[in-house]
């Protein structure tokens, strides 16, 4: 039996581990919903019905956890033990992974997230990378190993409960980012240097980027009051002036840039 203490020694502070199979998945899902917008605060985790579309087949996801500060997002399965990993589990997280985003997710976002337009929502959708999650109420190796060949995380919510009916959650997993948006920059002929926002998250002095023709360069980040400014130290940028292009992240702290027709 699992029992967490928490806070000083008192029966009302103990709290035993229910049965994961006392729950159905809409009963925990509404669990994990609850849990996630604790233990994950530099998310917003919000209720999700969007679809996607890999090789003519469309699935729904249940949450969607979108990082504060708009950089990426994560589409989640929530999942019950008991579901047939092959017939169930892996094609939807295939889907979720992998697919394109139907227009459903359109509604779906703005009425997670209210104060987004139409067009935020459409561009959200575009340029922001997205990655997949399942969330379990038992964490099963077999289960792991499949979701890791499927580039998705599976992540296990347990839920604890007390003499008084209060619950307490216990989240096991890791949350990994693919990758992560660094936001819109305009590039200027004039200076030969991309006008990057403050906001942006980049380090100064030498750094390497990967162009949109998949070319490794050097390039040097300075900074002035308000802007930072990534200057190639040999050869042109091939960016048109004044267009706009955006800086991504990846898992190994690569950053490469994508020319874009707007911000």
């Amino acid at each position: 039996m699992r029992t967490l203490l928490t806070g000083e020694c008192h029966a009302d502070n103990l709290f035993t581990l229910v049965d994961p199979t006392r729950f159905s998945e809409i009963e925990f899902e509404a669990e994990v919903h609850k849990a996630l917008n604790c233990l994950m605060p530099n998310y917003w985790c919000r209720v999700f019905a969007g679809s996607f579309v890999h090789e003519g087949v469309r699935k729904m996801s249940d949450l969607v956890m979108v990082h504060r500060d708009l950089s990426h997002w994560i589409v989640i399965e929530v999942e019950i033990a008991g579901h047939s990993l092959d017939g169930h589990v892996l094609p939807q997280v295939r889907c979720l992974r992998f697919g394109e985003p139907a227009d459903t997710c359109i509604a779906s976002l703005m009425n997670a997230f209210p104060e987004f337009s139409e067009h935020q929502a459409k561009s959200f959708l575009a340029h922001v990378p997205r990655s997949a999650m399942v969330i379990a109420n038992v964490r099963d190796p077999i289960w792991l190993h499949a979701l890791r060949g499927l580039d998705t995380e599976l992540l296990t919510v347990s839920i604890y409960e007390g003499s008084d009916g209060r619950r307490a959650y216990e989240l096991e997993g890791k949350v990994s980012v693919r990758q992560e948006s660094l936001g819109f920059a305009q590039f200027s002929a004039v200076y030969k240097s991309i006008k990057v926002p403050k906001k942006c998250k980049l380090p100064t002095g030498l750094i390497q980027i990967e162009d949109q023709f998949g070319n490794v360069g050097d390039w040097t980040v300075t900074e002035d009051e308000d802007t930072f400014w990534l200057t190639k130290n040999r050869g042109p940028a091939l960016l048109p002036h004044n267009g706009y292009v955006q800086l991504i992240r990846n898992l190994d702290g690569r950053i490469s840039l994508r020319p874009s027709t707007g911000s």
